[in-house]
């Protein structure tokens, strides 16, 4: 019992002294989805935090606010949009039966690409986004890059 305690305290010194308040999820994906879809649009980093996370909850409740931040201004420049539409979804993802897939057109005035986004539903119920799958964000970083003007060689 003595050692489960002094185990306890060392976790809560790790994690910064005191536990993080759970927030409550979004109950189904599509909440889920257009939430941090929002979030985004507004840049509006602490909320994106609490509705993105792994299967343990969301990342607002257990990862460092500096690291949060950093990731969710990366994330929040990559999927910047005027608009979006999911075109497709929920899909499932083989061999997980806890996720599902989105593809979600982003809209800017520059242009229009397709992005993947995957959710995964907490063991405490309701759904976070999981990956936005920066690795397949090649057509927006292309739209977003200025345009030389139009002198060819």
């Amino acid at each position: 019992m003595k050692r489960r305690f002094i185990l306890g305290l060392a976790m809560l010194a790790a994690c910064g002294g005191h536990p993080r308040a759970q927030v409550p999820l979004p109950a189904t994906m599509e909440d889920a989805l257009t939430r941090f879809l929002d979030a985004v649009q507004h840049r509006d980093y602490q909320r994106m935090g609490r509705l993105w996370g792994t299967s343990r909850g969301p990342a607002a409740e257990w990862m460092s606010d500096s690291l949060l931040q950093m990731r969710m201004t990366v994330v929040q420049r990559y999927l910047d949009a005027t608009d979006y539409k999911v075109i497709e979804g929920p899909l499932p993802v083989p061999g997980r039966k806890d996720r599902r897939l989105y593809r979600v057109e982003l809209q800017s005035s520059q242009c229009v690409h397709v992005q993947p986004i995957e959710l995964v539903q907490a063991s405490r119920g309701g759904w976070l986004v999981y990956d936005v799958h920066l690795e397949n964000t090649n057509e927006a970083a292309k739209c977003r890059r200025p345009q030389a003007p139009g002198t060819s060689p």
